[in-house]
């Protein structure tokens, strides 16, 4: 209880002080960080169409410029089976396939977009700022080639 008691004056808030609790003896002294004011940051757009257990759709803009958009489908005759929360596989008769997006301004000023899908191919995410491949020049390729089939004799 003298623990409990100790962490809920910790939570409100108790900045300097000794605490006592059923003696005269300190307890314990706290020294609490500063509290930093957290500005709020407004909803100015949602939609939230639900059409039954089958699809859904879902787009917010925040006052910051944050843009969500997700979109779920269910798709009837092409379930499998999937784990529950206890680890158990359990059959499904829906196999769910959800796209969306996403943007906000980073600290530079540049804006940063996503696309993303997830479906029975797995999770797959897609923009200009995510590392792009790049191309092997034709003279490495070959000698790629060539050392990959030396390899396999």
């Amino acid at each position: 209880m003298k623990t409990f008691a100790l962490v809920a004056l910790f939570v409100a808030g108790v900045t300097s002080s000794t605490i006592r609790i059923g003696s005269l003896e300190p307890v314990a002294t706290i020294r609490a960080a500063p509290l930093t004011i957290v500005r709020q940051i407004p909803i100015v757009r949602l939609s939230h169409d639900i059409r039954g257990a089958e699809e859904s759709k879902l787009h917010y803009e925040t006052g910051n410029g944050i843009t969500v958009s997700a979109n779920t489908v269910a798709r009837r005759g092409l379930g499998g089976l999937y784990e529950d929360e206890s680890g158990k596989l359990v059959p499904s008769e829906f196999l769910i396939q959800k796209t969306g997006s996403y943007s906000y301004t980073n600290p530079e000023g540049q804006v940063i977009s996503t696309n993303w899908v997830a479906d029975e191919n797995g999770f797959r995410a897609d923009g200009a700022h995510f590392p792009k491949p790049v191309e092997m020049p034709a003279e490495h390729a070959e000698a790629h080639r060539i050392a990959l089939a030396r390899i396999a004799l």
